[in-house]
């Protein structure tokens, strides 16, 4: 599992750096918006786990995510990640999982400056 940071385009922009999905799943800052490129043959699901219960003992479910497949932004998915509901237990990052990771690359945006 790879922790992967968040990048901050800031006013100038940035060419972002991409990291290849791993097969054991990644993580990303809680906060941060997600972008995936499946320049594969297939759509993949990027699933957000979550630590199972909220205070309560209220379940949460799982969110798959469907990221289709093509080039450019054909196959480009972008998502946010807040803390709530997908880290409750507030340690700072959200789970993700892969269900295919040949031609899948990802990278995760956060802060905004005013």
């Amino acid at each position: 599992m790879a922790a992967v940071g968040a990048q901050t385009p800031g006013l100038a922009g940035i060419q972002p750096t991409t990291s290849a999905a791993s097969a054991g799943g990644d993580t990303v800052p809680t906060g941060s918006r997600v972008h995936v490129l499946n320049t594969g043959g297939a759509p993949v699901n990027c699933t957000i786990t979550t630590p199972g219960t909220a205070r309560g003992g209220l379940a949460i479910a799982d969110k798959v995510i469907a990221c289709p497949n093509g080039t450019g932004a054909a196959g480009l998915t972008m998502f946010d990640v807040p803390a709530d509901p997908y880290d409750p237990s507030g340690t700072g990052s959200v789970a993700l999982a892969w269900s295919a990771t040949a031609s899948v690359v990802f990278f995760a945006t956060g802060g905004v400056l005013s």
